[in-house]
């Protein structure tokens, strides 16, 4: 996760994260983008099963966490272990630097 990083504190381009061909193309799914990313909002991203929270502050990223949900409850959430992050990584880490590289200004 270290590799994302870099991403945190940067500027979210609201138009570019809006964009639902773009996000499919990362292979993100996403219920629900606010238009407006001037206060506090956190916006989940699906992958691979995962989700991905993305916390943005003031149209800043404050904070990026990876989890996997229970299928059988929903709002019961834990973080991937070593091996589980680590192969996640492996099969999207592109995409996901392609995501977050297309959406700071």
């Amino acid at each position: 996760m270290d590799k994302f990083k870099k991403y945190i504190g940067k500027t979210v381009n609201t138009e570019k994260i809006k964009d639902f061909k773009f996000l499919q193309n990362c292979g993100l799914y996403c219920e629900r983008i606010p238009d407006d990313l001037s206060e506090f909002e956190e916006i989940e991203f699906t992958i691979d099963n995962i989700v991905m929270c993305v916390a943005i502050l003031e149209g800043k990223i404050k904070r990026i966490m990876l989890v996997k949900v229970d299928s059988s409850e929903p709002d019961a959430c834990s973080p991937l272990n070593r091996e589980e992050l680590e192969e996640f990584l492996k099969k999207n880490e592109e995409k996901l630097i392609t995501f977050f590289e297309n959406i700071i200004s």
